[in-house]
């Protein structure tokens, strides 16, 4: 398996804290079945800048620390980019790129506010030859009250990553309803773990990915393909269709 959402990287955002969390993760992601983990450390301006060439640099560090302690699995560069209006500029002065050097680029957006600029960044973003993969949408709250928000980045053709830990129930009922409902519709190209630690948010796919197995082996097969694909930087045939809406209820989010 291929875990594409990882932030295993000691010290520079969030996620791993030291070099000896970073092999354990290593440890607990090779025992669920992971052979390559794309790290995605943040690049969120004013907090996380991680840069892709340091990424890299990290991500040699840390593969030849792995060998030297018999650990399987190698690390690819990727980052996780928060979405504003300064990632174009970023992208062009090198800062940015897709993962593993591809043309997909995982983006994220703020759990809380739907980000109103995000589709003419996008767009931009599209001009470049880049394609957007919207990180673990089913736990934005304005997702979690609407599925058909995600329609116009459908428009967009996005891809979509949900979060092996939403699918597991690790981020609450909501999320794991929201990704079971968004598995339902067909709006999931990736799983990944987006593990921070080696604890409640580890590395680890195989039982989400079994539990898709059980409800829809096609999509499951898509899955694993396209995770390959990305490695490579194939093109990755665009077959997600619109949510059909719901009659709408007093209370429920409205997009303004």
């Amino acid at each position: 398996m291929i875990d594409i959402h990882c932030h295993i990287l000691p010290g520079i955002d969030d996620g791993s804290k030291n070099i000896d969390v970073s092999l354990k993760m290593l440890r607990i992601a090779e025992e669920d079945g992971i052979s390559k983990i794309i790290a995605t450390p943040h690049f969120y301006r004013g907090h996380y800048e991680n840069e892709y060439q340091d990424v890299v640099k990290s991500v040699e560090e840390l593969n030849k620390l792995a060998s030297e302690n018999n650990i399987n699995v190698e690390v690819l560069p990727g980052q996780e980019i928060y979405l504003d209006n300064y990632t174009l500029k970023h992208y062009k002065e090198g800062k940015l790129k897709g993962l593993n050097d591809a043309k997909y680029m995982l983006i994220e957006f703020s759990m809380m506010d739907y980000p109103k600029d995000a589709l003419d960044i996008i767009y931009e973003l599209k001009l470049q030859g880049i394609k957007p993969i919207i990180a673990h949408p089913e736990r934005y709250i304005y997702v979690q009250d609407d599925l058909t928000i995600l329609n116009d980045f459908i428009n967009e053709q996005c891809y979509f990553q949900l979060n092996a830990g939403s699918i597991t129930g690790v981020f609450g009922k909501k999320a794991q309803k929201t990704s079971m409902k968004l598995i339902e519709y067909g709006v999931c190209d990736f799983v990944a773990s987006d593990a921070h630690t080696t604890g409640r948010r580890s590395p680890k796919l195989k039982e989400a990915l079994m539990t898709i197995h059980n409800k829809n082996k096609s999509l499951y097969e898509k899955l694993i393909a396209n995770n390959s694909k990305i490695l490579n930087d194939d093109e990755i045939c665009y077959t997600t269709k619109k949510i059909k809406a719901k009659r709408r209820f007093l209370g429920i989010f409205k997009r303004k």
